[in-house]
């Protein structure tokens, strides 16, 4: 069952809510702000609708959404970790199963019983849920979820506000991204008036750069290159241990490679613990690089997409970067 428009989703979904006992909310990994702040806005919004739940999410959790409330209600999934006895999946910004992580790979027997509801806002998202609610068109899954709780008659207190408001926020950079509607600034001012604390998001997210990731932008935009309308660095575990910096730091690296104006594709290739390679990319309108990602099996938006290759970054760049020099070359005069 696939549902676009939160208003028509509305009624069926709160059935399925109502019936279950205990529902288990879950991202993917590697979680961003929307993704964290919709976990958030789920759990407090089932809490409010009288409803057991647990959220669970795969560490690491951005540093400038450790400050939200109910973030210390989150569990951290640890390899082994039991999962409760629920009996209704509540997937938000994300398409599958798959995409969890550890959860999955320990538990893919008890999570293929369940009934799984997807929330979602990535055009890449395949509707192969149980219940699906997909707006592509959604600035983020934070603001869906707005309007989908606008929908279901929750009162969005100041505490869910904060939760979408951040979401909403990182997902569109503050409103710079062309997945930027006039719907998303009406949610924006409706959560601002329904009391979300936006100065404290500001401070988090824009004021709160540790110097340990200042370090590591460094040392990574040391090796930048950009040819062909392709800018790309490599960030390597080296850099992470030479810092101290954490796994967010990365995200700033690939906002910096975003202002430059001679590149129509962006990417970076983040080294993981166990030696392969985590790319971002990211593309200017009307070029698409979700294509690309989908090729080792990611996804994203257009103009904002990731995968997860099974390859050191230099194997990667080798791989990725002629498709993304092949795409920047399109529609040129």
């Amino acid at each position: 069952m696939i549902y676009n428009d939160p208003a028509l989703a509305a009624a069926p979904l709160a059935e399925r809510i109502a019936a279950a006992q205990h529902i288990l909310i879950l991202t993917h990994i590697n979680p961003d702000g929307d993704a964290v702040g919709a976990t958030l806005g789920m759990w407090h919004a089932l809490g409010a609708l009288g409803k057991q739940r647990t959220a669970i999410l795969m560490p690491p959790v951005p540093g400038y959404t450790q400050w939200l409330p109910g973030v210390d209600q989150i569990i951290l999934y640890q390899s082994g970790m039991a999962l409760p006895p629920v009996d209704l999946a509540i997937l938000v910004d994300t398409a599958h199963l798959t995409r969890i992580g550890s959860i999955y790979d320990e538990h893919a027997a008890f999570l293929a019983t369940l009934p799984v509801v997807v929330i979602d806002h990535h055009v890449t998202n395949d509707g192969s849920a149980t219940f699906n609610l997909i707006d592509p068109d959604s600035a983020s899954t934070c603001d869906l979820l707005y309007r989908l709780f606008c929908a279901m008659g929750v009162d969005i207190d100041r505490t869910i506000a904060t939760c979408l408001l951040l979401g909403l926020t990182t997902d569109t950079q503050s409103f710079q991204t062309n997945a930027t509607r006039p719907a998303s600034l009406r949610a924006a001012a409706a959560l601002l008036e329904a009391g979300a604390d936006h100065a404290q998001i500001i401070r988090a997210v824009y004021y709160g750069l540790p110097a340990s990731s200042a370090a590591l932008m460094g040392r990574a935009l040391a090796g930048l290159r950009c040819e062909d309308g392709v800018a790309w660095v490599t960030v390597s575990r080296e850099m992470f241990a030479a810092t101290g910096a954490e796994e967010e730091a990365a995200d700033e690296v690939i906002r910096v490679l975003q202002r430059i104006g001679e590149a129509r594709v962006m990417a970076l290739f983040k080294e993981r613990h166990d030696g392969t390679t985590k790319v971002s990319l990211r593309a200017r309108a009307p070029l698409n690089v979700a294509d690309i990602a989908q090729r080792w099996g990611g996804g994203g938006h257009a103009q904002a997409a990731g995968a997860n290759i099974p390859m050191t970054p230099a194997d990667a760049a080798d791989a990725v970067v002629p498709l993304l020099k092949a795409l920047a070359a399109r529609d040129l005069p």
